[in-house]
């Protein structure tokens, strides 16, 4: 039987051990990591296993049967982007159901780096770019203070390269170097002071935006995009069609026939850590497309310049899908849209009666549940001396569908609820 701590070692250095943490160390038999942590908590005459990866980690332990107490040392605090959570999944899957294992936390590097610069950081939104993906920019117009951790060298450079792009000189970027080491570096400047920094590769960034925009809701004003005389989707019918869509945080959402954008910039200032692709043919409609995505700093938004459905071959596959305008490709759409996703979620707008015609009759044909649709009529007030007249604007019909797949899981609850004595339709009205 092994006594087996998973140990989170804070920013590396023994000084920055907790108590607990430096005693179970020194009382080790094996000591597993990877080598820079080895190399600074390890002592004199102890064994070590350079092993970072949790199938490599869990095969080191098995290899020593001998070590009756074994530490495994992971970087900052175990429960913070750690791999951990990997760790524990391999470490269950060996047969040694005696082993003890326990988990030590660490100081996380979020918490060394705020205490340095005396900021506080229980407001601070925690991300990283260390092999992940993050809409940093997004994050950054949402929050007051960003916290992220780095993984290249020239990746603050690039974030604040960024800052710049999307007109964001205002704010104030902290960078961190190798923390707890002795050659510690601790930075702190407007964006162009790093637009061509090279950090170490061991980094993190901090950035305070004093200007956060707290809008959550959908509905920016007409008035606030570029459009030019490209058509565009009207606030009031961009609301309802967007809601409809039922995004996530995490959605991925082709927006066909983009025009200006609008729809293209609300979906990506809902979808944060998703992706919005804005497909469009036209080259007036590109240039406002680009020149919206800078003016909204939704740097989550890809803007693909071509004809569905060709263009949307290559594109990772979409939880989403709104369709504005489809070139008389309809069909050809929709069949591209459900072989990327069969539960694919849709909204189609259309202002003529024969649009709506085609769009249900396709519908119909192709494997998608049921549709909704919902006809929108919206009026706006005109000033006329000093009088308010209501204008009205033409009718658009809002057509949501999802691919058959997903409705087949809501008929699986249904038939699941029917199996345990559960009213359906009461549990819908509930829930």
């Amino acid at each position: 039987m092994s006594e087996i701590a998973v140990i989170g070692i804070g920013m590396g250095t023994e000084n920055g051990l907790t108590v607990e943490a430096a005693d179970f160390i020194r009382s080790s038999d094996l000591l597993i990591g990877a080598e820079r942590m080895l190399r600074d908590v390890a002592g004199k005459g102890q064994e070590t296993c350079a092993e970072y990866l949790p199938a490599r980690v869990a095969a080191a332990i098995d290899a020593h049967p001998e070590a009756t107490r074994i530490s495994v040392l992971m970087s900052g605090d175990v429960g913070f982007f750690s791999g951990a959570k990997k760790l524990y999944a391999a470490l269950g899957t060996r047969n040694n159901p005696e082993d003890s294992i326990r988990v030590m936390p660490g100081i996380s590097s979020v918490v060394y780096f705020c205490s340095q610069l005396r900021i506080a950081w229980e407001d601070v939104k925690l991300t990283s770019m260390h092999g992940m993906n993050c809409n940093l920019i997004g994050e950054i117009c949402r929050n007051g203070k960003v916290f992220s951790i780095l993984g290249t060298k020239d990746q603050a450079a690039e974030i604040c390269r960024k800052l710049i792009t999307y007109d964001m000189n205002e704010v104030t970027v902290h960078i961190g170097e190798n923390l707890g080491y002795p050659e510690e570096k601790i930075l702190s400047g407007r964006p162009v002071d790093f637009a061509d920094y090279e950090s170490s590769a061991l980094s993190v960034i901090l950035v305070e935006n004093p200007n956060v925009n707290p809008v959550v809701t959908s509905g920016v004003p007409d008035e606030d995009f570029l459009r030019d005389k490209v058509p565009m989707t009207k606030e009031e019918v961009r609301i309802v069609s967007i809601g409809k869509l039922r995004l996530t945080d995490r959605s991925v959402v082709y927006d066909i026939g983009a025009g200006s954008g609008s729809c293209s910039v609300e979906a990506a200032l809902r979808a944060v850590n998703g992706k919005v692709y804005a497909i469009e043919k036209n080259p007036t409609a590109v240039r406002l497309l680009y020149s919206n995505k800078l003016k909204f700093r939704v740097d989550n938004m890809e803007i693909v310049e071509g004809l569905a459905p060709e263009a949307l071959k290559d594109l990772p596959v979409p939880t989403h899908a709104f369709l504005g305008g489809t070139g008389g490709n309809m069909e050809e759409i929709l069949r591209t849209l459900l072989d990327k996703n069969p539960r694919i979620r849709i909204v189609i707008n259309a202002i003529t009666l024969e649009t709506v015609s085609q769009a249900l009759e396709i519908l119909k044909k192709l494997p998608f549940g049921e549709p909704d649709i919902a006809c929108i009529t919206v009026a706006k007030s005109k000033k006329a001396g000093p009088y308010h007249m209501m204008m009205g604007q033409n009718p658009v019909y809002v057509i949501t569908a999802e691919g058959a797949e997903a409705e087949k899981s809501e008929n699986e609850l249904e038939r699941a609820l029917v199996h345990t004595g559960v009213d359906g339709e009461k549990f819908n009205e509930e829930n």
